[in-house]
C-alpha cells in the first residue's frame, strides 16, 4: 500500500512536470519578452546582382546596381553582396537567411514599356528553411519591401525621364517661337510678294489685250467701209455695162442709118464726155487705189496689214511671257521645290545668305546650361575621391584587387579633366584601399598551408617542385598498334630518365607500353605493345601517372589555383591485308594429294601491293586538375567570413564608401564623354577628353549642329502651302496659253486671207487702169472720128468690134469686182472671229487676274494665320513655362517634385508581428497528446497492478469496478488541461473572456485525449498503444504546420482528413481566427469526452489466469 501511494505521488509529480515542461518548451521560445517586445533578430541577407542594365534615351539605367548601393548603406538587416554560387551555398549551410537574386535582364524588362509586348520584371528570392517561422516571415517582408522599393525607383525613373523631356521642351519653346516669327517674315518676303507681282503682270496682259481689241475694232470698221465701197463700185460697173450693151444695140439698130451717123457720133461723144462718166471712172480708180493701199504695209500709216502684223507680234510677245511664267512655275513646282525651300531656309537660318555662317546646337538652345550641369556633377564627384595617388592603385593591381584598374582609369580621367578645365587638383591626397586584415591573414595562412603541402612532396630534381597526377585510360583490343601522346602543360616540365611518365594495368603484370619523348614535336608518346592488345579480347583499364615539375619561384598562391589541362590523344593504326590476284581466264588446276608444291609445279603468285594502314586519332583528354580547387578556396573563405562576420560587414562598408565616388565618377565620364573607365586598354596619352568623346555621348550630342534637323521639320509644311497655290496658278496659265494659241491661229488665217485680198486688189487695180487707158484711147479715137466724119461709116464695123471688146473687158472687171466684194465679206467675218477671240482672251485675263487676287488673298490670309499661330505659340510657351516652373529650382531638378511624383502615397511601416505573437496550435496539440499518452500509460499500468493485488474485484459489477479508475482519469485530465491551458494562455497573452474560453477548450481536449488514451491502453494494451502511435504519426508527418504541401486530391490528403488530431488543430485555428465552425467542433469534442468517460466505465478484462498466460506469451 505504501508503494502504491509513493508511485501515485511520483506519477502526479511527473504528470505535472510533463504538462508544465512541454507547454513551457513549446511556447516559451516563441514568446515575446516585455523587455525585448517589438524587436526582431537581424537577418543575414545575400544580394546577388546579375543585372546588366539597359540604355533608355541615351541614359544608362541599372536598377540592380542602385538597389545594391542602397541596401549596403542600410542597417536594418545584415546585407551582403555575393556571387550566385556562393550565396546559394551559404543559404544551404544556414549562413544566409534570405537570398535575393536580381536577374540579368531586370532593367531591360523594367524599361520595356515602349515595346509592343512589355514584360514584367521578376526578382527571385529564396528563404532558408530553418523551421524558424519568424525568420521566414521577416524574410518575406524584406523581399516584398525591396520589390516595392524597386517599383518606386522605376516610377521615379519614368517620371524623371518625362520631366527631363518636358524641361528640354521648356528650354527650346522660346527658340521655336522666334524661329516661327523668322519663317513668317521669310514667307511674306519670298512667297507673298512674288505672288502679288505675278498678279500685276497679268493685269498688264489684260491691258494689252484691251488695246488689241480696240485695234481689231478699227480694223473691223475699215473692212466694213471697204465692203461698202466694193458694193457701190459693183453697182456702177453694172450700170456702165448696161450702157455699153445699149450702145451696142443702138449701133446695130443704126447701122443702116448712115445718114444720121454724124449726129449719133456727136451725141456719143457728148455722152462719153459727160462729167458723170468721168467722175464715175475717177471714183472707181480712187477706190481701187485706196483698197490697194489699205492692203499694203506702210510704216507711216496704220493700214489693215500693219495692224494685223502688230497683233501677231503682240500675241507672240504675250505667248513668250506666259511661257516664261509657266516654265518658272513648273520649275518651282518640280522635284526641286522642297529642296529649294530647304536650301533657302537652311541658308537663312545658318546665316549663309548674309555671309556670317553659324551653327545651332542643343547646347546653344540651352544657353550652355547642359554642359555646366554635367561639369558641376563631375567636379563634385572628383572632390569626393579619397585617393589621388596613382601608385596606390598600381600597387592594388599587382595585389589583384578587384576593379583596381577601373579606379586607376577613373583617377587618370579626373587628372586630365582637371588639367583641361583649369581645376585646382591636389595630387598629394593619398589613401589606401580598405582591407580586412583578419580575413586576408586567415586566407594567407590557408594558402601557405596548401603551398607547404605541395612543397612537402618529394622531388628528385633540384630547384623544382613535383606534383603528381593520375588518370585512367581505356586500351582497346586491336590487330594494329595503339599510341597515346600528349603535350606538357604550360609552366610545367616533365624530365626524361626519372620515370616521370608511367602506365600500368592490374590486368597485366608486365610492362604494357614503351614511353618516349620527341623533343622536336615536344610530345610524350606512350606506345602500347602490340602483343598486349592482340591477346586481349575486351578493353581493359590502365592507370596513367604523370609527375609534373614546376620551378620553385613559380609556386605561388595564384599559380596553384590555375587549372592544369592536358590534352591526351589516342592513335590506333590498323594495317591492311595483302590480296592475291586471280586470273579467271586461266584457273589453276588443283594439286593432287601427296604432290609437293614448288617441284615441277607452277611459279608462286606475287601478292598485290596492300593498301596503306588506317590511322584513327581521337582525343580522350584528361579531366582538368587543380592543385587547389577554386571551390575549396571559396569554401575556406566562407568559413572565415562566417567566423568574422561583423569584421567583414565593417570592411564592406568602408570599401563601399571608398569606391562609391570612383564608380559614380566613372559613370559620369561614361555618360558625358562615352569613355568606359573599366576598359583596361584605355589610352589617354596625347588626346583631349573632347577628342575621346564617342558619337553617342552627351558631349557630342550637345555640340552637334541641329540646323538641318530644324529645317527638315518645317520644310514639308511650307512646301505644301506653296505647292497648292502654284498648282492652281499653273492650271490657269495653261488655259491662257491655249486661248492665245487659238487666237494666233485665227490671226494667221486672217493674214493669209488679207494677202489673197491684196493680190486680188492689185489685179483689179491693174484692170481698172488698163480700162481707163482704153477709154481714153477710145475717146481720142471718137474725136478723130468726129474730125473724120467721113470715115465713120467705113469704120462702123471696127467700132462695133471695139465696143464688143470693151463690153467683154467690162464683164471681166465686173466679175473681179464681185469676187473682191465677196472676199471683203469673208475678211469681215474673219475679223469678227478675231474680235470674239480677243473678247475670250480679255475674259480669261480677267479670270487669271481674279485667281491671282485669290492667291494673294490666300497668301495674305496664310500670313495672318501664321501671325496668329505665332501669338498662340507665344501664349503656349508662357503657359508651358507656368506649368513647368516648379520642375526645377534654379538650374537643378526639383527633387521634392520628383519624390512626390514617384511616390504620391507614402507607406508607414507598422510593428512587425514577431513569432511570439503568432498562434501555434501544432505545438499545443502535440503537448496535449504526449501528456495524455503518458497519463494513459501510467493509469493503465497502475490499474493492472491494482487488479493483481485486489482479490475482490471480480465480485463487483463492471461499472462499479471501473468507477474509481474512471474518476481518477477524468480528474487527472482536468488538472492537466488546466495546467496546460493556464501556461499557454499566459504565453499567448490571453485575458478576460478569451482566457476563460481558452481554458475550457484545453481542459476539454485534455479530458478527451486522456480518457481515450487510457481506454485504449487499458482495454487493448499493445494494440491500443499501436493505434495511438498511428494517430500521432498521421498528424505529425502529414500536418501543414511543418511546411508540407500535399495535393488535395492525393491519397495522403485523404489519410490526413482521417486524423483526429487534425480536427483538434482545426478547432484551435478556428478559435484563434474567430471562425463560425469552431462551435461545431466544440460540440463534437464534448460528445467525444462523454464517450470516453462511458467506455472507461466498461473496460472488460479476462480472468487472471488467462491474463497471466497472455503476459507470459507477450
Amino acid at each position: 500500500m505504501k508503494k502504491i501511494k509513493w508511485s501515485v505521488l511520483v506519477f502526479f509529480v511527473l504528470a505535472l512536470l510533463l504538462s508544465a515542461g512541454t507547454s513551457f518548451l513549446a511556447l516559451e521560445q516563441n514568446a515575446t519578452k516585455k523587455e525585448t517586445e517589438g524587436t526582431i533578430k537581424k537577418l543575414s541577407i545575400a544580394l546577388v546582382d546579375n543585372d546588366s542594365g539597359t540604355v533608355v534615351n541615351g541614359r544608362d539605367i541599372n536598377f540592380g546596381e542602385a538597389l545594391t548601393t542602397k541596401v549596403l548603406k542600410e542597417n536594418d538587416q545584415e546585407w551582403q553582396t555575393a556571387p550566385a554560387n556562393f550565396a546559394r551555398n551559404g543559404l544551404k549551410s544556414g549562413t544566409y537567411d534570405l537570398m535575393i537574386t536580381i536577374p540579368q535582364n531586370f532593367s531591360e524588362k523594367t524599361m520595356s514599356m515602349d515595346s509592343e509586348n512589355p514584360e514584367k520584371a521578376t526578382i527571385e528570392y529564396q528563404i532558408s528553411k530553418t523551421g524558424n517561422k519568424d525568420a521566414e516571415a521577416e524574410a518575406e517582408r524584406v523581399a516584398l519591401e525591396k520589390v516595392n522599393e524597386l517599383n518606386e525607383r522605376v516610377i521615379e525613373v519614368y517620371f524623371g525621364t518625362i520631366l527631363n523631356s518636358l524641361q528640354t521642351a521648356q528650354d527650346s519653346i522660346q527658340k521655336l517661337v522666334a524661329k516661327e516669327e523668322t519663317y513668317g517674315s521669310i514667307y511674306n518676303d519670298h512667297v507673298n510678294a512674288p505672288l502679288s507681282q505675278y498678279t500685276q503682270q497679268f493685269k498688264t496682259v489684260q491691258d494689252y489685250t484691251g488695246t488689241s481689241k480696240e485695234s481689231f475694232r478699227s480694223l473691223q470698221d475699215i473692212l466694213k467701209g471697204f465692203g461698202t465701197g466694193l458694193a457701190d463700185g459693183t453697182k456702177t460697173n453694172e450700170t456702165y455695162f448696161q450702157s455699153l450693151e445699149k450702145l451696142a444695140k443702138n449701133q446695130e439698130t443704126n447701122a443702116l442709118v448712115t445718114k444720121s451717123f454724124a449726129e449719133k457720133m456727136t451725141q456719143n461723144d457728148q455722152a462719153m464726155s459727160t462729167g458723170d462718166v468721168s467722175e464715175q471712172l475717177a471714183n472707181l480708180k480712187s477706190s481701187n487705189d485706196a483698197i490697194y493701199a489699205q492692203f499694203q504695209k506702210m510704216e507711216e500709216n496704220k493700214t489693215m496689214a500693219v495692224q494685223v502684223d502688230n497683233v501677231q507680234k503682240y500675241l507672240d510677245t504675250i505667248n513668250e511671257q506666259v511661257a516664261m511664267i509657266n516654265d518658272e512655275v513648273t520649275t518651282k513646282m518640280g522635284d526641286g521645290l522642297t529642296e529649294n525651300v530647304r536650301t533657302d531656309l537652311q541658308n537663312y537660318i545658318s546665316g549663309q545668305d548674309s555671309g556670317n555662317p553659324k551653327t545651332i546646337s542643343l547646347n546653344d538652345l540651352a544657353d550652355s546650361k547642359l554642359h555646366d550641369r554635367f561639369n558641376d556633377a563631375i567636379w563634385r564627384a572628383m572632390q569626393q575621391l579619397s585617393n589621388h595617388d596613382k601608385r596606390v592603385f598600381e600597387k592594388a593591381i599587382e595585389d589583384g584587387a578587384y576593379d583596381a584598374g577601373t579606379y586607376l582609369n577613373v583617377l587618370k580621367l579626373a587628372e586630365k579633366y582637371a588639367s583641361e578645365n583649369n581645376k585646382d587638383w591636389d595630387y598629394s591626397i593619398s589613401a589606401k584601399l580598405p582591407r580586412d586584415k583578419e580575413v586576408d591573414d586567415a586566407m594567407a595562412a590557408y594558402m601557405t598551408e596548401k603551398l607547404d603541402e605541395i612543397k612537402a612532396i618529394s622531388s628528385s630534381v633540384s630547384g623544382y617542385y613535383r606534383y603528381p597526377i593520375t588518370t585512367e585510360v581505356q586500351i582497346e583490343p586491336s590487330k594494329g598498334t595503339q599510341r597515346l601522346y600528349f603535350a606538357v602543360p604550360r609552366d610545367f616540365y616533365i624530365f626524361e630518365g626519372i620515370d616521370a611518365v608511367k602506365i600500368s594495368s592490374d590486368a597485366h603484370s608486365d610492362t604494357i607500353a614503351d614511353i618516349s619523348y620527341d623533343a622536336d614535336k615536344e610530345l610524350w608518346y606512350i606506345d602500347v605493345k602490340p602483343e598486349v592488345t592482340a591477346e586481349t579480347e575486351s578493353a581493359f583499364t590502365a592507370t596513367l601517372s604523370i609527375d609534373l615539375y614546376m620551378k620553385q619561384e613559380t609556386l605561388t598562391s595564384s599559380f596553384i589555383q590555375q587549372p592544369i589541362a592536358i590534352d591526351l590523344y589516342k592513335e590506333i593504326t590498323t594495317p591492311s591485308e595483302p590480296v592475291t590476284p586471280i586470273d579467271p581466264t586461266d584457273p589453276t588446276e588443283p594439286t593432287t594429294p601427296g604432290e609437293e608444291e614448288g617441284e615441277g609445279g607452277e611459279e608462286p603468285v606475287t601478292p598485290v601491293e596492300p593498301d596503306p594502314p588506317t590511322v584513327e586519332t581521337s582525343r580522350i583528354g584528361i579531366d582538368t586538375q587543380y592543385m587547389l580547387k577554386p571551390e575549396d578556396v571559396e569554401q575556406k573563405r566562407q568559413e572565415v567570413l562566417s567566423n568574422l562576420q561583423s569584421t567583414v560587414k565593417s570592411t564592406a562598408d568602408d570599401t563601399a564608401k571608398f569606391v562609391a565616388p570612383y564608380y559614380r565618377l566613372a559613370e559620369l565620364f561614361r555618360v558625358y564623354y562615352g569613355i568606359n573607365a573599366s576598359n583596361e586598354a584605355l589610352d589617354l596619352d596625347g588626346k583631349r577628353l573632347t577628342e575621346l568623346a564617342t558619337a553617342n555621348s552627351y558631349y557630342t550630342q550637345f555640340n552637334n549642329d541641329r540646323i538641318a534637323a530644324i529645317v527638315s521639320a518645317i520644310t514639308d509644311s511650307v512646301t505644301r502651302f506653296i505647292q497648292r497655290d502654284l498648282t492652281i496658278f499653273k492650271q490657269q496659265v495653261d488655259e491662257s496659253q491655249t486661248r492665245v494659241a487659238t487666237t494666233k491661229e485665227n490671226a494667221n488665217v486672217l493674214t493669209d486671207r488679207l494677202n489673197e485680198t491684196t493680190t486680188q486688189a492689185a489685179t483689179m487695180n491693174q484692170s481698172v487702169a488698163k480700162m481707163l487707158e482704153n477709154v481714153e484711147a477710145w475717146r481720142k479715137a471718137s474725136l478723130e472720128l468726129l474730125d473724120k466724119g467721113g470715115v465713120v461709116v467705113t469704120n462702123t464695123g471696127d467700132e462695133k468690134t471695139a465696143t464688143l471688146a470693151l463690153g467683154s473687158e467690162f464683164q471681166t472687171l465686173l466679175t473681179q469686182s464681185k469676187s473682191l466684194a465677196d472676199a471683203s465679206t469673208s475678211n469681215l467675218n474673219s475679223a469678227d472671229n478675231v474680235y470674239k477671240t480677243f473678247d475670250a482672251i480679255d475674259q480669261q485675263a480677267k479670270n487669271i487676274q481674279n485667281s491671282g487676287l485669290g492667291i494673294v488673298t490666300q497668301a495674305q490670309r496664310l500670313s495672318t494665320n501664321m501671325s496668329d499661330k505665332l501669338g498662340q505659340d507665344q501664349t503656349f510657351a508662357g503657359n508651358f513655362a507656368d506649368v513647368m516652373k516648379n520642375s526645377r529650382v534654379g538650374d537643378r531638378p526639383n527633387e521634392d517634385l520628383y519624390n512626390f511624383l514617384s511616390n504620391p502615397v507614402t507607406k508607414v511601416k507598422g510593428d512587425t508581428i514577431a513569432a511570439g505573437d503568432t498562434f501555434t496550435p501544432y505545438l499545443i496539440v502535440l503537448v496535449c497528446f504526449i501528456v495524455a499518452l503518458f497519463t494513459g500509460y501510467v493509469i493503465a499500468a497502475q490499474e493492472r497492478k491494482r487488479r493483481q493485488e485486489d482479490a475482490f474485484e471480480e465480485e463487483m459489477a463492471l461499472a462499479y469496478q471501473n468507477t474509481p479508475i474512471t474518476l481518477l482519469t477524468v480528474g487527472i485530465g482536468l488538472i492537466e488541461g488546466a495546467i496546460i491551458g493556464a501556461i499557454s494562455a499566459y504565453f499567448l497573452d490571453l485575458h478576460n473572456v478569451l482566457f476563460v474560453s481558452w481554458m475550457g477548450i484545453i481542459v476539454l481536449i485534455m479530458l478527451v485525449f486522456v480518457t481515450i488514451a487510457t481506454y485504449l491502453l487499458r482495454q487493448l494494451r499493445m494494440i491500443g498503444m499501436f493505434l495511438l502511435l498511428v494517430i500521432l504519426a498521421m498528424y505529425l508527418f502529414l500536418t501543414e504546420a511543418v511546411g508540407l504541401k500535399i495535393d488535395k486530391d492525393s491519397i495522403l490528403a485523404t489519410v490526413r482528413s482521417m486524423s483526429p488530431l487534425q480536427y483538434v488543430e482545426n478547432l484551435l485555428n478556428s478559435f484563434a481566427s474567430r471562425a463560425d465552425d469552431w462551435l461545431i467542433l466544440m460540440y463534437s469534442l464534448i460528445g467525444a469526452a462523454v464517450i470516453g468517460i462511458a467506455v472507461n466505465l466498461f473496460v472488460w478484462h479476462r480472468n487472471k489466469q488467462a491474463e497471466g498466460d497472455d503476459d507470459d506469451d507477450a
